[in-house]
């Protein structure tokens, strides 16, 4: 997964790996995104490694082979010898790269490699509907980070599905969003989590950030914090919101992208400059909290003592689905 921001201008390219696949994300003239394998038809080697802006097109470095943006292989130089550039045995139409299927909801692209999922649209519906209320057609991106953790991606997951740590890992937070207000919504088979009654917006001499418009009083002061299965967190405030790609990164390491999109395109001038700052310096403290005692559990339960733990039926009730899910994804097929 990725997000489109990551690729804002035709030309754009940007490597992403999913499942063990190494992946290429492209968005084309006309603005749309499309994925394909990273890697060249000839001798198979990586096309990009490094995010790349305004490129005519893919051009593999062994070889000079190159594709456009819609995968066609263009261009085999000295193919069939020298000063010729081609040759009856390559037939470039059936060489191009191998498409992969992607879809975008709001701003983040879903990458479908098995290529027979549900639609995204339809996965998504339930959300969509249920935060109709917040006009994301305003969503500016404000703000991207990455945080590595010394621990499997599913122990991530895991501590964002429940908010009993509140009090002792965020004690800040639980200062103005305290554990007893927090709630858990279930959206859809794939979608559910965390719900605070109190999002506290944060504010320099009695400014705040522009806010969704028409927000009714519960939406203006909630907060709202699902997963999309199997690893996307997402968080909407009334003022922001905020997605968490969660990416294994080899065995025992994750990597966390975070990306934040304010409600307006004027949060991003120079007035609010200082008022972003504090919000962003908020949520990397809150994430970065979580970091240790994530990896506390990694290391924890490499232990001849842990038996596999307790799920509290009060807290862990989206844990326990999130471990359903996974079971069922990776149970062997008949």
């Amino acid at each position: 997964m990725a997000v489109g921001a990551q690729v804002p201008d035709p030309g754009d390219v940007l490597p992403v790996d999913v499942g063990g696949q190494p992946l290429v994300l492209v968005r084309d003239k006309a603005g749309e995104i499309s994925g394909f394998h990273n890697v060249c038809s000839h001798r198979g080697v990586l096309l990009v490694t490094e995010p790349m802006k305004r490129q005519a097109g893919l051009r593999c470095p062994y070889h000079s082979w190159t594709y456009g943006h819609d995968g066609k292989l263009l261009r085999t130089p000295f193919v069939g010898g020298p000063d010729r550039h081609e040759c009856p045995a390559i037939d470039k139409s059936k060489l191009g790269l191998r498409p992969v299927r992607t879809a975008k909801w709001l701003d983040f692209v879903f990458v479908d490699l098995s290529g027979v999922a549900e639609a995204l649209e339809e996965v998504m519906a339930p959300l969509t509907a249920r935060w109709s209320k917040y006009d994301f057609s305003r969503l500016s991106y404000g703000f991207g980070k990455s945080f590595s953790l010394r621990a499997n991606w599913k122990l991530a997951m895991e501590n964002y599905l429940e908010s009993y740590h509140l009090p002792w890992v965020h004690p800040e937070l639980n200062r103005v969003s305290p554990l007893d207000i927090h709630g858990q919504i279930d959206v859809a088979p794939y979608i559910f989590g965390q719900v605070t009654a109190n999002y506290r917006p944060g504010g320099i001499g009695g400014r705040q950030l522009p806010a969704f418009p028409d927000l009714d009083e519960t939406s203006d002061r909630c907060g709202e914090y699902p997963v999309v299965y199997p690893n996307l967190m997402l968080g909407v405030q009334r003022d922001h919101l905020f997605g968490i790609i969660v990416r294994p990164d080899g065995q025992g390491r994750t990597v966390e992208d975070l990306h934040i999109y304010f409600a307006d395109e004027t949060a991003l001038e120079t007035d609010y400059a200082e008022i972003r700052d504090q919000l962003l310096e908020g949520w990397v403290e809150v994430f970065m909290e979580d970091i240790d005692v994530v990896e506390r559990m990694q290391k924890g339960r490499a232990s001849s003592a842990f038996d596999g733990g307790v799920l509290t039926p009060y807290h862990d009730g989206p844990t326990r689905r999130f471990m359903a899910l996974v079971e069922r994804s990776v149970a062997p097929r008949h």
